[in-house]
């Protein structure tokens, strides 16, 4: 890393090394006043760079080689000026697919049963993100929302999943001996949604699976212990305040 640093400063050439496994992004420390004409710019495999000025993206460069002239730069807009003498910020955005993330609510989530009323689940997963859309990204999650590294993001992802999968077990009529197709059927919509969802903020889904869509334990026991319908409603609610 400290020969790639220190052969870029001779050369005059502004870059990232490959960034570590897990990082989100990383700012240039190359540049203090700001990005100049006639500087050159290398961008490395699974990265992108992005140049941001007063809190709004400016041009975002892919793999490759860049010689910076104003007349060749990749503005977002192209009816845009922008005079490089002005500081700025340069990013380097990690392109490739994140570690799998382990996803478990910290509830159990809450579903209704067609016969006996109130059930508790538990669920468990994982998955696993990609940035496809650099400026995108930088712009609806980086720039707009501030997540900077992907343990922010993730606890971000996390929340969605449990409120999407709250929303489906909310309006699934669903009973213990069903559980298995619920649980595919569960797994298909999230993976859509979720899909859907990430690629308005510049990402893709490529991996999400349900590991384990249960009825808690002790919900269980009950279920099969009352023979009283109205018995097990009321010992169903003792346990769920308790």
């Amino acid at each position: 890393m400290d020969f790639f640093k220190k052969n870029m400063l001779k050369s005059r050439w502004v870059g990232c090394p490959p960034l570590k496994t897990g990082e989100l992004l990383r700012q240039s420390t190359q540049i203090k006043e700001g990005l100049v004409m006639g500087m050159r710019l290398a961008v490395l495999e699974e990265q992108a760079a992005a140049v941001v000025a007063e809190d709004r993206l400016v041009s975002v460069f892919l793999p490759g080689a860049y010689h910076l002239e104003q007349d060749r730069m990749p503005l977002l807009k192209p009816d845009e000026k922008y005079d490089w003498l002005f500081p700025a910020q340069l990013y380097f955005l990690n392109m490739a697919p994140a570690p799998i993330e382990p996803w478990h609510p910290q509830e159990p989530l809450l579903t209704r049963d067609a016969e006996r009323g109130l059930v508790q689940l538990s669920l468990s997963g994982e998955y696993e993100v990609q940035v496809e859309n650099a400026a995108l990204f930088m712009q609806s999650m980086v720039l707009d929302r501030d997540y900077l590294d992907w343990p922010a993001l993730h606890s971000y992802l996390s929340y969605r999943l449990n409120e999407l999968a709250i929303s489906l077990m909310t309006h699934n009529r669903t009973v213990i001996d069903r559980l298995g197709k619920i649980r595919e059927k569960m797994a298909l919509i999230l993976k859509k949604q979720m899909d859907m969802e990430l690629r308005g903020y510049g990402m893709t889904l490529l991996n999400m699976m349900i590991h384990t869509l249960e009825v808690h334990p002790q919900m269980y026991r009950l279920w099969h212990g009352q023979n009283d319908y109205l018995a097990y409603n009321l010992a169903l609610s003792r346990s769920i305040l308790d």
